[in-house]
């Protein structure tokens, strides 16, 4: 298992993408992120598909005002997990979650999952 440390801007540009789109609340550029069979998996639920993840994006992205603190990044076997400290109007306030991509060989999103922010 290979792991490597990566600084904010050492992360791909479709985790930058992702990023600033959902903050900004931009549902088009956030799913033109995504390969065409791509698969999103978030609080339990797995949306497979650009229809499905559009749903998704289009039923989750206001559904909260957050802020993001970068935290720290890792790529581990091809996997990017990127951490983020989120502070906002959702139940609970704070928490620190890790945003864990996989990239197909365009750079578009082909697995996206959350994890608490490894410690």
């Amino acid at each position: 298992m290979m792991s490597k440390e990566l600084k904010n801007d050492e992360l791909p540009a479709a985790v930058h993408g992702f990023v600033e789109g959902w903050q900004g609340g931009d549902a088009d550029n956030v799913h033109a992120l995504f390969a065409e069979a791509a698969v999103a998996s978030d609080q339990g639920e797995t949306f497979r598909g650009p229809d499905e993840i559009r749903r998704w994006i289009d039923g989750s992205i206001h559904l909260f005002t957050t802020s993001l603190t970068f935290l720290g990044a890792r790529e581990v076997d091809g996997m990017v997990g990127a951490s983020y400290r989120l502070e906002g109007n959702f139940p609970g306030g704070v928490a620190e979650l890790e945003y864990q991509f996989r990239l197909n060989d365009e750079g578009r999103i082909v697995e996206l999952d959350f994890a608490p922010a490894a410690a």
